[in-house]
């Protein structure tokens, strides 16, 4: 994090999606749009455009800023240019199991409006005085994945473990853990938070990786834990139907 807080320029208010505005599931870049770092409308983003306002906002190395760049538009893009809205076709980049988007139940493209249920869940999961860790932040991942009826795949799994890391490194303060209010103005109210601050170092590709590797490897371990928690209780209640049949046997 850096010493101050961000304070938005007066070039850059929030003013938050009119209608016939583009947004996409990814508060990040709606973020950048509601603050006009981005064309408002979220039409027609050029791609230095896109790579110069991750980079100016939230520190992104030109490397990572560039890579993120290049995979929404080579995917989703047309012309080298990206409306906002056409990341939320289903199965690109965008995939169930989103923390605060609805899936896409078969439509072609998943909701971009934040859903206020989801929006509540995920911010249960922050302790109301600390904020959410990068712990919290991999259990809503495994909570969203486990109301799946099937498994994301390979891909989109890493992709939202990588979400849910770069979340983290975005927002995060000195102590490791993002201010509730922080979440909310930023997952629910897609802007620049008010006490938020720009991270202090570059966000680069390595680090960004190794913390999705980290969000996955939390992922992985709490998977295993209740699946042993899960076998132990399925152990002890044969065990104790086994006992019974033995008494009633006896008596």
């Amino acid at each position: 994090m850096s010493t101050s807080n961000w304070i938005s320029p007066p070039a850059h208010p929030f003013i938050p999606a009119t209608p016939g505005d583009r947004r996409s599931p990814c508060p990040a870049l709606n973020a950048l749009a509601n603050h006009g770092y981005l064309p408002r409308n979220g039409q027609n983003i050029g791609l230095w455009h896109l790579i110069c306002a991750v980079q100016e906002v939230y520190n992104l190395s030109f490397i990572l800023a560039a890579l993120l760049a290049m995979t929404g538009i080579l995917l989703c893009g047309h012309a080298f240019c990206l409306d906002l809205d056409a990341l939320a076709i289903h199965n690109k980049i965008e995939h169930d199991a989103s923390l605060v988007h609805a899936n896409a139940s078969g439509q072609q493209r998943a909701p971009t409006k934040v859903d206020p249920e989801l929006l509540k869940s995920f911010l249960s999961y922050a302790d109301p005085r600390r904020g959410m860790s990068l712990y919290d932040l991999a259990q809503v991942r495994i909570s969203r994945e486990a109301q799946l009826s099937h498994p994301l795949d390979l891909i989109h799994s890493q992709i939202g473990a990588g979400e849910a890391a770069l979340c983290w490194l975005l927002l995060k303060e000195d102590s490791g853990r993002i201010p509730s209010s922080t979440l909310l103005q930023w997952y629910g109210e897609e802007r620049l938070p008010d006490n938020w601050a720009r991270p202090r170092h570059v966000i680069g590709l390595l680090n960004a990786r190794a913390k999705a590797v980290e969000v996955a490897n939390i992922m992985s371990s709490l998977d295993k834990s209740t699946c042993r928690g899960a076998q132990s209780s399925s152990n002890f209640q044969v065990y104790v139907l086994s006992l019974r049949t033995i008494l009633k046997c006896n008596s």
